[in-house]
């Protein structure tokens, strides 16, 4: 799809909105178009001139695709997706000493995809512009941040010169080097690796692609190539002492590079760039009326594939919140639960990454020896066996603290292992004979899952948008996958962002909702409605 420009006019002077938000990367993107949905006033300001035209993130897991299907945006972005990969490891042999795939997806979508950004973050930037209540404007940039008792001011400076913008909130999507982040004095913990890479991104690759990227853990010159739709291949090299990093760039130096796989042409190469990697995570997420979310608050070493994925999570995670406390629904305390449910994860994943880049980038013969021999044993005992060609050590987010009600320890424990993850996504059944995605159904406000025997599922679900104040709609569907089944007799409260908040009996509701009531109205709005239905 190609690069959007959009509305690059000048704001008026003085001008005010719900929310603000700094970047339009796919997480600032993403949460305008989530926030607009519930019915905020959005405007995205950016500095550059259009969406951007470099192919940065390439891996997309399931929870991410499922944020694109409330989107509306992932039909589309699909067709440049190669969908379902995994990934191959190759020791220091070249030998084969892995294979890892993601386990069947629970979200309805499969576990790991490669995509192309620039496509999507354009696709992102035209369902902004199609929705009523958001601005997007390229050329804009902030260049300074006054945080006040009733919200902030920007300075934001366009096309015709500097002007003030007020925002109630502001969400601070502007990337690593954010200039909200600095402005505010949030620190960065973390640290930045040694090793540098150079990435070669390709297109017109011949051939249909086999769906695992490769990493060459060869201990001589790391490698890791990562294949995409439409002839589209991601090359990366370790760079060595004694490298130049400007000679390394050089077609001639790219081509020899490249050369053991397939030969290249000039027109070939999209991008090709050094880089270092960082892993580090923002002190704080929040600071009066500005959060941070994406690079802003985290800086992720790419070997897990996470970086864009924790971005769109915290996205998702953020924008029902803000929406919730703009229409007068949430509390300030619910705007907290944000960082106490993502940065946890968002410091685990830094961790993990930073890990599997030391069995990636080492090249000392000894720990590559000790490698291969430990994953080879791993292979010997079944249940390791499938935690690591599984994928298992990406560890999916479990608010145990934030937004969520304890269970009670009478539920069976698979029940009340429900609590702070997200809802599985299974093919339901409607009355009508037709199967369709449950997220089709539960909608994008709270919803209330009632499993009963046999697969049935009953359904409950506020209307969308943030003055969702009108009659709940109840679906009755069956579903056959018994995804619910351990929570059969008690009733599943799924949060806006598909989280499940709590899972009670009819003796508990009470206690729930207390619960629930110093963060927001929603809960108690759906268990009044559900009354009258």
């Amino acid at each position: 799809m190609p690069l959007h420009t959009f509305d690059d006019r000048a704001l008026p002077n003085g001008s005010r909105t719900d929310v603000a938000i700094i970047g339009a990367g796919p997480t600032g993107l993403a949460a305008a178009a989530l926030l607009a949905d519930y019915g905020v006033r959005v405007t995205v300001l950016e500095k550059h001139p259009s969406t951007g035209d470099e192919p940065r993130a390439i891996s997309i897991t399931d929870e991410s695709l499922r944020i694109l299907q409330q989107l509306g945006v992932l039909e589309g972005a699909s067709s440049e997706m190669l969908l379902d990969t995994g990934a191959r490891y190759f020791g220091r042999k070249g030998q084969l000493i892995a294979e890892v795939k993601p386990a069947s997806s629970r979200l309805g979508h499969p576990g790991k995809s490669q995509f192309d950004q620039p496509d999507l973050e354009a696709r992102l930037a035209a369902a902004v512009a199609a929705r009523t209540n958001a601005r997007l404007r390229f050329k804009h940039e902030v260049t300074s941040i006054a945080d006040g008792p009733e919200g902030v001011t920007l300075t934001v400076t366009g096309p015709q010169g500097a002007s003030s913008f007020s925002a109630r909130w502001v969400i601070a999507c502007d990337g690593g080097r954010s200039f909200a982040r600095g402005a505010l004095g949030i620190g960065l913990e973390g640290s930045t690796q040694v090793e540098k890479w150079v990435v070669v991104d390709l297109r017109n690759v011949p051939g249909e692609p086999e769906r695992f990227a490769e990493f060459h853990c060869n201990g001589r010159r790391p490698v890791v190539v990562v294949p995409g739709a439409g002839g589209r291949r991601r090359y990366e090299f370790m760079l060595l002492p004694g490298d130049d990093e400007a000679e390394i760039l050089s077609h001639e130096s790219i081509a020899r590079l490249v050369a053991p796989f397939h030969p290249i042409s000039l027109g070939d190469v999209r991008r090709a760039a050094v880089y270092v990697a960082h892993q580090r995570v923002a002190a704080r997420y929040r600071s009066g009326h500005v959060l941070l979310a994406g690079d802003a608050a985290h800086l992720m070493p790419p070997f897990a594939g996470q970086g864009l994925n924790a971005g769109l999570r915290d996205a998702a995670n953020l924008a029902w919140k803000v929406a919730a406390v703009v229409s007068g629904g949430g509390t300030d305390a619910l705007l907290d639960t944000y960082e106490a449910e993502r940065l946890p994860h968002a410091r685990d994943t830094v961790r993990l990454s930073h890990r599997i880049g030391q069995v990636v980038m080492s090249t000392s013969p000894t720990v590559n020896l000790l490698r291969d021999t430990t994953v080879n044993a791993v292979g010997i005992v079944p249940s390791w066996k499938r935690w690591l060609t599984g994928m298992k050590f990406l560890k999916q987010p479990h608010f145990r603290a934030g937004c969520v009600v304890p269970a009670d320890a009478a539920l069976p424990p698979a029940a009340r292992e429900l609590v702070g993850r997200s809802l599985s996504q299974p093919q339901v059944r409607l009355r009508s004979g037709v199967d369709v995605g449950l997220d089709e159904v539960i909608g994008n406000s709270w919803a209330l899952l009632s499993p009963a025997d046999h697969g049935a599922l009953g359904v409950i679900a506020l209307p969308e948008g943030s003055d969702n104040r009108q009659q709940a709609v109840e679906t009755l569907v069956s579903d056959r996958t018994g995804a619910f089944a351990a929570a059969v007799g008690a009733h599943i409260l799924v949060r806006p962002d598909r989280y499940v908040a709590a899972v009670f009996t009819d003796t508990a509701s009470a206690v729930t909702l207390t619960h629930l009531a110093k963060y927001c109205s929603g809960p108690a709005r759906l268990l009044t409605a559900r009354a009258g239905v």
